[in-house]
């Protein structure tokens, strides 16, 4: 019955048309110093409720899921991330860096993130460049600026 009430409540639907962002990424496992793939939704979420004591009317997030079919069939998401205020950089080659706040957040952390080339990099630092609060910066460690 409790499956039945969450396909009516469309608070819950992850619309892969209407997100900024869908797409294959990987994502740094610090513990096993690896990266890990997914399938990862960058979307404006309604009706969240509260977050980190916050009342929140809706808010960016970053998702994964394990695949785009589990995306697409509101399957929870494996991980996710507010992005208020946060900070995205490019470092080298497929690779950046999202810095996300305590703001909405549990804690704020550094998530290393891969795509499988810069230009896919670049399209996920361009959406997240238009949600607000979030800041952008195109040069890498070495002083080399991604294009975009």
């Amino acid at each position: 019955a409790k499956e039945e009430e969450h396909a009516h409540d469309e608070s819950v639907v992850v619309d892969l048309a209407a997100a900024l962002m869908t797409g294959p990424m990987a994502r740094l496992n610090k513990k096993i110093k690896d990266f890990e793939d997914g399938f990862w939704v960058l979307s404006c979420k309604g009706s969240e409720g509260h977050a980190a004591g916050v009342n929140i009317g809706f808010a960016y997030k970053l998702e994964c899921f394990a695949s785009k079919r589990a995306a697409a069939s509101n399957e929870e998401p494996e991980d996710s991330m507010f992005l208020q205020g946060a900070t995205v950089k490019f470092v080298q080659g497929t690779v950046f860096k999202v810095q996300t706040t305590n703001e909405l957040n549990k804690k704020g952390t550094a998530n290393m993130m891969s795509t499988n080339s810069e230009k896919e990099a670049a399209e996920w630092m361009g959406a997240m460049e238009l949600v607000p609060d979030v800041t952008v910066d195109w040069v890498g460690k070495d002083g080399t600026e991604l294009a975009h």
